[in-house]
């Protein structure tokens, strides 16, 4: 009988022939892999090779399902792993939405927390304290239900769309209405959103546009031979028209601004930005080159204290794109299709002097069998080539 599942059916066109034990490669492992990723079984690369780790995500499978775990590849093991993939659905809630937008704007179905101000101005505006705090309050809570959804975006996109949609909800809630800060009284553009069914001109899959040739995508492409429907907007991707990061950088208030003696000479445990005056609803901006244009942004989501006020952990939102024809930061994307955007969730934890004790990616829009991940503290909290700058700043 023919698989269900056009990975596995793909993969073992007459089915399996003996069994697939640890130190095998091909077509096959790469079709097992997959399978075991999408059950949540795998945190691996799904590279067509019949590692340590993959036998571990087999006999952890096996035991689940009350299969002998011998941790090779069966027949009774295909069969069981077809018949649970064949019935997946991984499409987050926005996803399904006639609207994803809209959906993503209904705050009370989502259950947001109603925006309370602590005030009795008339008129607030985005550098009114009471402003500042609710969107500190509201950003831990909407940042869930974009993980939730797997919402995706470049960096600037992602600072913008949290702020918009603060924008949108606290119209609602207590009909203060917010200026759009980039676009200072210009006409605002629509965002564009996308999702598989819908890529509206978005990287979806290497093997109808332009080949991902970047280092990294080995595994979307072996996965892509053998599914059909495989696609990167595993949720919804955002896209906000004709801004740049340092239209963004522009748009906000600074509160703490970069000098010489913030460099960390290199010392990876070493923050570039005081992380004690960090507070959630932040957001932290690189300047790279130190031309002065800053070109990547990063939103502070919460921030853990101790007894003594020290920032203890740090939990920052990171949207970001890979230009999909190779890793050289030389090349400019022209297009949409030529960007594969993502969004990463950064977890870091500091010492009582403020130095770095570790650092991880707690979520990612992107499934960790398909691609590693990218970010960390060395890349949020820290600028090591020469001449970088960075700026702590809030929406004003």
């Amino acid at each position: 009988m023919a698989f269900q599942d056009s990975a596995l059916r793909k993969a073992f066109p007459n089915g399996l022939q003996g069994e697939i034990v640890r130190g095998a490669s091909g077509t096959g492992v790469v079709a097992v892999q997959y399978a075991l990723g999408r059950l949540g079984h795998l945190h691996d690369l799904c590279d067509g090779k019949f590692g340590g780790n993959t036998e571990t995500a087999l006999k952890i499978y096996q035991r689940a399902v009350g299969l002998p775990v011998t941790g090779k590849v069966d027949a009774a093991l295909l069969t069981k792993l077809d018949s649970v993939v064949a019935r997946l659905d991984l499409r987050t809630p926005a996803m399904k939405a006639a609207d994803p937008l809209a959906y993503l704007s209904d705050f009370r179905s989502l259950q947001i927390p109603e925006i309370r101000i602590v005030g009795t101005h008339e008129i607030y505006n985005w550098s009114s304290p009471e402003i500042q705090s609710a969107y500190g309050k509201w950003v831990g809570s909407y940042w869930e239900v974009l993980k939730q959804n797997r919402v995706e975006a470049d960096c600037k996109g992602m600072a913008l769309f949290l702020m918009d949609q603060f924008r949108k909800q606290i119209l609602q809630d207590r009909f203060i209405s917010l200026t759009h800060p980039v676009r200072r009284g210009a006409v605002e553009k629509p965002w564009i959103v996308a999702t598989r069914d819908k890529t509206r001109g978005f990287f979806n899959r290497s093997d109808s546009g332009t080949p991902a040739n970047r280092a990294g995508y080995e595994a979307v492409k072996a996965v892509e031979k053998l599914d059909p429907q495989h696609s990167m907007l595993y949720g919804v991707a955002v896209h906000y028209p004709e801004v740049s990061a340092h239209h963004v950088a522009r748009a906000c208030t600074r509160v703490w601004d970069w000098s010489s003696a913030s460099h960390n000479g290199g010392d990876t445990s070493k923050p570039e930005v005081p992380v004690n005056q960090l507070q959630p609803g932040h957001l932290i901006f690189i300047d790279h080159s130190g031309n002065g244009s800053f070109d990547h942004t990063v939103n502070v989501i919460k921030v853990e204290r101790d007894s003594s006020n020290h920032t203890r952990k740090l939990v920052m939102a990171v949207g970001s794109f890979d230009d999909i024809r190779d890793n050289s930061s030389d090349t400019e994307p022209t297009n949409l299709g030529l960007i594969n955007t993502y969004a990463e969730e950064v977890t870091v934890e500091l010492d009582s002097n403020g130095r770095i004790s570790s650092s991880t990616v707690t979520w990612s829009s992107e499934p960790d069998y398909i691609v590693k991940t990218r970010y960390s503290a060395r890349t949020t909290l820290m600028e090591q080539k020469a001449g970088g700058k960075l700026f702590i700043g809030r929406w004003a």
